[in-house]
């Protein structure tokens, strides 16, 4: 006996049945796509949080003979589960009523139902005779209009027909669906169903907890990818000045490739944490996420402006080194030692290529060491954020229904100029404290980054 409530996802095929459930359930392995009559066998998907089945969702076959199961049902003058189990019993054998009995069974072990259909076709006989046959059957029922390609031409004329139907109508687009929307739609089956108000509060709540707990962890990776990148150094050596150019080249390569596969890693880590295991989000052509981290059009485009940086670090205090000389821009300790060449003509808005500080050292023993890095340019942490809040907010936001290659949808380049001036102060001050000599004020730096980050990474509503 299931603890848990459990949902069968019914309907015609190819009215995006598999992208709502695959959507609803956080699961990127269900198949989507345009070919009717691709599920022919109920698949069922239990959603497993901290090691318990909070819910569970079955992907149905589509009907196949409506019509003629109707006709059968309303002679056998008897409905609910007693008509349920006549059916079966009637047609089970029948090969071609085989799409028509799988989709009954997850209906006679007792689940209720989300009815699909895409409202950007009109209704039809057959789509009157499911309705029909679902009211007979008379499970705990919804109906869902899923807009496949934001197209309602025939919406009202669903809708007329859902009221003589079903008790509890809901649009739905499984492509675009966000958290907070996933969580509407369960709330609505607490109408269907009084028994399962309790379970479905309790999904909820979990699905809400996973949520934050997500957060949480992600803003962990990229406060930890951040204190990285800021303290790397990276060192060739080299005996013959001739060689001197070759050594620094290699050294900026290596030092830009361990922060690039960085960035990948954390890239990677955000896409599991958000459950799309499967499915490899592609961004359009003009997305900055396209751009190489080092190119010199992600550092024009992101980060803050120099006039936002200069009004950030105002007020912060002399310990930030705002008011220190423009001598001091990339050799000195502590990121904002250069903020007087930032007042001054914003000489720390370098391009991506340039953004490294080189060293060079002679060996006591003979030879030459260049050094590039630990980088202390203000800006240079602000653009890996920004690609990093970037990256979090389309794939956190991105349905797992949703199998658009590219998505190319219009959005600001930037992350962190849309947020509040005072927020980013307090980034700007953490960033500050990540080289500090005490391993207090680093902890407490990283901490309130982390918690700063938990509020600003979701994209505005």
């Amino acid at each position: 006996m299931r603890s848990h409530p459990l949902i069968a996802i019914v309907g015609h095929p190819n009215e995006g049945k598999s992208s709502v459930l695959s959507t609803l359930t956080e699961d990127d392995s269900v198949v989507v796509n345009d070919y009717p009559g691709e599920t022919v066998e109920c698949q069922y998907f239990p959603v497993t949080i901290n090691g318990e089945v909070v819910l569970e969702l079955v992907d149905t076959p589509g009907f196949q003979n409506p019509v003629r199961i109707l006709q059968w049902m309303q002679s056998a003058r008897v409905t609910d589960d007693v008509l349920l189990q006549a059916f079966l019993q009637e047609f089970s054998a029948q090969e071609a009523f085989h799409h028509d009995c799988e989709l009954m069974q997850p209906l006679l072990q007792g689940a209720a139902l989300i009815y699909v259909v895409d409202c950007s076709r009109p209704l039809l006989e057959v789509d009157q005779a499911e309705m029909e046959i679902l009211r007979l059957i008379n499970k705990p029922r919804m109906a869902v209009i899923n807009f496949k390609e934001d197209d309602k031409s025939y919406i009202a004329e669903w809708k007329q027909a859902f009221r003589r139907h079903f008790n509890v109508i809901r649009e739905f687009n499984a492509h675009q669906a966000r958290f907070q929307e996933r969580l509407a739609l369960l709330q609505t089956l607490k109408a269907i169903h009084q028994d399962w108000e309790q379970p479905i509060d309790i999904a909820i709540d979990a699905f809400q907890k996973d949520w934050n707990y997500r957060l949480a962890i992600v803003a962990e990776y990229i406060t930890n990818y951040l204190e990285f990148a800021t303290q790397l150094k990276v060192a060739q050596s080299y005996q013959d000045e001739a060689d001197a150019d070759i050594a620094q080249e290699k050294a900026l390569e290596e030092y830009h490739r361990k922060i690039s596969g960085r960035e990948r890693d954390l890239f990677e880590d955000i896409r599991k944490r958000y459950r799309h295991n499967v499915y490899d989000l592609k961004f359009a052509e003009q997305d900055i996420l396209r751009e190489d981290l080092f190119a010199d059009k992600t550092w024009e485009l992101l980060g803050l402006s120099k006039q936002q940086l200069t009004i950030a670090a105002t007020g912060m205090g002399a310990g930030l080194g705002a008011t220190l000389d423009l001598a001091t821009v990339g050799l000195s300790h502590g990121f904002f030692t250069a903020m007087g060449a930032l007042m001054a003509g914003g000489s720390v808005f370098l391009k991506g290529s340039e953004l490294a500080r080189v060293r060079v050292k002679r060996l006591p023993l003979g030879g030459t060491r260049v050094i590039v890095g630990p980088n202390r340019n203000p800006q240079f942490p602000l653009v890996l954020l920004d690609r990093a809040i970037l990256f979090f907010r389309e794939v956190s936001s991105h349905a797992h229904g949703n199998r658009i290659t590219e998505n190319s949808e219009d959005k600001p380049q930037g992350a962190l100029q849309q947020i509040e001036v005072e927020q980013q102060k307090k980034i700007l001050s953490c960033l500050s404290q990540f080289d500090s000599a005490s391993s207090g004020k680093r902890e407490r730096a990283r901490a309130d980054l982390v918690a700063l980050l938990k509020i600003i990474l979701p994209a505005p509503e």
